[in-house]
C-alpha cells in the first residue's frame, strides 16, 4: 500500500518572501537597463546631425537611465510591505486548509473494507474553491478513489485520443534506479500510444541551479536596486518634497497668467488701522463723524463691526445710509476690504455696518473676479 506523500508546506519564513520581492526587483532593474541600453544606438543615430559629442550623448542617456530606475526602485519599495503581506495571507491560508483538513471514513464499494488515505493534497486552481483532496487504497483488492475534504468524491476529467476522441486510459510506471516516472497514454479504440517521462532528478538539479542563481544575483544586486527601509522612506519622502515643489511652482504659473492673480497682486492690502485711518479721513470730509471699530471676529475671514455718527442734521436716513455706503465702498476700492452684504444701518444718527477682509492669495483673486 501507497504512504503519505511528504509534507506539503506552503507558509515560509518572513525572509523567504523578502528575498523572493527582492529578486522581482532586480530583475525588473536589469530588464529596464537593458531595454534602456538597446535603445541608444538608435538616440545616438538621431542626433548625429545636430553634432553633440557621442560621449555627452552616453553622459546624458546613463544619467537619464538612472533616472528611471530610481523612480522605479521607488515604486518597489512602496508596493513591498502590502505584497509581502498579500503573499502571506495567501499562504497562511492554504497551509491552515491543508494542516486542518481530517481524512473521511471511507469504505471500499468493491469489498467493503476500510480504506485509509493513502495521500493528501491542496486542491488549488483559480477558478475554483480551496479544497484538500485525499485518496484512499483499499488494503484488500487495491481498489483507489478520491475525495474531497467536503466529503465530494473526486471525478478526473477523461483524457481524449488526439487521432479519434475516445478515451485514453493512462498507466503509471516509477523507474526507483532512474528517479524517473513514467506516463503511458493508451486509446482505448485505436493503437495510438504515448509515453511521457518525468525525471526528478534533472527537475531538482534544475531547481538547485535556480536557487544558486537566485542567490548569486541576491547578493550581488540587492544593495543597488533594493532599498533599506532607511533608503526607501528617505527617497520617498524626497520625490514627494520635489513633486510638491513642481505642483507649486506651476500652480504659481497657472496663477501668474491669470488676470484675476494680477489684479489681486495689485490690491492694497490693509491692517485694520490702515482701514481705520483711510475711512476715518474720507467719512470725515463728508460730515461723518466719530468713527469706531468694535472687536473683529476672526474665522476665514476678518470682520470688524463699525459705527459712525451723522453730522449733517439735514440730512434724512434713506441719504444718510446711502451716502455712507456709497463712501465706504469707493474707499475700499483697490483694497482686501469690503462692506458686507448686510449694508449699513441707522438708528438716531447712529450708522453701523460691518467690513470684511481678506489675506491668502485665493479669497483676493476671487474677490477682484
Amino acid at each position: 500500500m501507497a504512504k503519505h506523500q511528504e509534507y506539503e508546506k506552503y507558509l515560509e519564513p518572513l525572509q523567504y518572501y523578502e528575498d523572493r520581492y527582492d529578486l522581482q526587483t532586480i530583475e525588473t532593474c536589469i530588464r529596464w537597463i537593458k531595454n534602456l541600453q538597446k535603445k541608444l544606438p538608435e538616440v545616438m543615430k538621431k542626433s548625429e546631425p545636430h553634432g553633440i559629442p557621442e560621449e555627452k550623448q552616453r553622459n546624458d542617456w546613463l544619467r537619464a537611465t538612472n533616472i528611471v530606475i530610481h523612480s522605479v526602485k521607488i515604486e518597489r519599495f512602496e508596493n513591498k510591505e502590502q505584497t509581502l503581506n498579500k503573499w502571506i495571507s495567501e499562504d497562511r491560508t492554504k497551509q491552515d486548509r491543508y494542516d486542518n483538513a481530517t481524512p473521511a471514513e471511507v469504505y471500499c464499494p468493491k469489498c467493503t473494507a476500510l480504506m485509509p488515505d493513502c495521500l493528501k493534497t491542496l486542491h488549488d486552481f483559480a477558478n475554483k474553491p480551496l479544497r484538500v483532496l485525499f485518496f484512499y487504497e483499499c488494503p484488500r483488492c487495491n481498489y483507489r478513489e478520491g475525495r474531497f475534504d467536503d466529503g465530494k468524491k473526486y471525478e478526473s476529467s477523461p483524457t481524449l485520443c488526439e487521432n479519434c476522441g475516445s478515451e485514453i486510459k493512462v498507466s503509471i510506471e516509477e523507474n526507483e534506479k532512474e528517479d524517473e516516472t513514467i506516463w503511458i497514454y493508451k486509446c482505448t479504440e485505436c493503437n495510438y500510444k504515448r509515453v511521457e517521462v518525468d525525471n526528478h532528478r534533472e527537475w531538482k538539479l534544475e531547481q538547485e541551479q535556480k536557487k544558486r542563481s537566485d542567490k548569486e544575483l541576491l547578493a550581488k544586486h540587492r544593495s543597488e536596486f533594493c532599498f533599506t527601509e532607511k533608503e526607501g522612506n528617505e527617497a520617498v519622502l524626497h520625490r514627494k518634497q520635489l513633486t510638491n515643489l513642481v505642483d507649486s511652482w506651476e500652480e504659481q504659473e497657472e496663477k501668474k497668467a491669470d488676470p484675476a492673480y494680477q489684479k489681486a497682486k495689485q490690491l492694497k492690502k490693509l491692517t485694520v488701522a490702515q482701514l481705520q485711518k483711510l475711512l476715518d479721513k474720507k467719512l470725515t470730509e463728508e460730515n461723518f463723524i466719530n468713527l469706531q471699530f468694535e472687536g473683529p471676529e476672526m474665522g476665514r475671514y476678518v470682520v470688524v463691526p463699525f459705527t459712525a455718527q451723522e453730522a449733517d442734521s439735514d440730512r434724512e436716513e434713506y441719504d444718510s445710509r446711502n451716502q455712507l455706503k456709497k463712501l465706504v465702498k469707493m474707499a475700499l476700492d483697490g483694497t482686501n476690504w469690503r462692506l458686507m452684504s448686510d449694508g449699513v444701518s441707522y438708528r438716531l444718527g447712529y450708522l453701523s455696518g460691518r467690513l470684511k477682509g481678506r489675506e491668502n492669495e485665493e479669497e483676493l483673486m476671487k474677490l477682484v473676479k
